[in-house]
């Protein structure tokens, strides 16, 4: 399995990070298009991970900026699916008591990247499921690795490159 990502000069474009036209709580929720290719035939659903481990210097752990799973087989995850997908998402990094960022919102939808210091690397992972995962909108990564162990046919993942509106 292939995934792929369209770049703007090798960045993810500004309008999924700090030029986002859509924001919450000042932060981009408009989530990029994911393109799959080489789909294993007896795939059920995918789940994904996008997980900025630059960060660490900065906060002291990866960011979690979006979890889901259980989406439907398709070669093309849409722009902005994380506002309009109902299975379930997992709450990403904004919900840690260290922001003190009190939205529900940020429990269960995509974070776009936003770095605020320099460009960051984010993981973007897509797994291919045997089965559905048995979790509910606002788990937390551990269950989801967890739920993921014997049930991932195939894994792919790609480096993005994104950054603030300074370049």
């Amino acid at each position: 399995m292939q995934i792929k990502v369209d770049l703007d000069d090798g960045f993810l474009p500004l309008i999924y990070t700090s030029n986002a036209n859509v924001k919450h709580s000042g932060q981009p929720i408009l989530s990029f298009p994911i393109e799959i290719k080489s789909i294993p035939a007896i795939t059920t659903a995918f789940a994904i991970s996008l997980i900025d481990y630059d960060a660490v210097p900065r906060t002291g752990f990866p960011f979690i900026h979006w979890l889901a799973t259980n989406i439907p087989v398709m070669a093309e995850i849409p722009a902005d699916f994380s506002r309009n997908f109902e299975g379930p998402q997992g709450q990403n990094s904004w919900m840690s008591r260290f922001y003190q960022l009190n939205d529900s919102y940020f429990a269960d939808h995509y974070a776009g990247p936003n770095p605020p210091d320099q460009p960051h690397r984010y993981t973007l992972s897509v797994f291919a499921l045997k089965h559905n995962l048995p979790l509910n909108n606002r788990f937390y990564y551990n269950d989801f690795r967890e739920q993921l162990v014997g049930n991932v046919l195939t894994k792919a993942e790609l480096q993005i490159l994104a950054h603030n509106n300074f370049k």
